[in-house]
């Protein structure tokens, strides 16, 4: 039963979410570009082999995936930066992202199972990273962190693999003990 003395302050349930890297706007803009880049080109390929009375389509979709783009380019990304943040902290990882649709995300670190570092060509390029993490029961990975400098990306894997590995000797040693 938790008394007030017992029960975890505020201070204890505060998260501090640190930013990712800024270089990850434009990670962001340029992910975005190729894939609108993609669309675009088929809908220009599309307008060069239909039919003249047709034509105005491909057109149309190109101008308005051009209007998107500047927007997700110009407005999106950024915010979608300025949302995105983590926090490593000795029980549990959190995670917050969402430019529009806000998600946040807490993984106890007695769950974790593997942690890796991902990076992508695009990210690559700029020395970024994505810290990787895989829990207990997951199909595939519980939480991703992108936007990370690759040097901080793997201090984090460290630091987290360290924790889950002295909690792994915690629960080993409680369990040899004899009981009274």
């Amino acid at each position: 039963m938790l008394t007030p003395e017992s029960s975890p302050t505020s201070a204890t349930l505060a998260v501090n979410y640190r930013q990712v890297d800024r270089k990850y706007i434009r990670q962001l803009r340029v992910e975005i570009s190729l894939q609108l880049v993609l669309i675009i080109g088929l809908a220009l390929f599309y307008t060069y082999f239909a039919p003249v009375d047709w034509r105005w389509i491909g057109i149309s979709l190109a101008v308005v995936v051009t209007l998107i783009w500047l927007l997700m380019v110009l407005l999106w990304a950024p915010r979608r930066y300025q949302f995105t943040g983590y926090d490593a902290r000795e029980l549990d990882v959190h995670y917050r992202t969402g430019a529009l649709w806000r998600r946040q995300v807490a993984v106890p670190v007695s769950r974790i199972q593997h942690v890796e570092i991902a990076q992508g060509m695009i990210a690559r390029t700029l020395g970024l990273s994505q810290l990787v993490i895989y829990t207990a029961g997951g199909s595939g990975s519980d939480l991703a962190i992108p936007g990370l400098p690759l040097a901080l990306a793997e201090r984090l894997r460290d630091q987290l693999l360290d924790q889950v590995a002295a909690r792994a000797a915690e629960e080993t040693e409680h369990m040899a003990e004899p009981q009274a």
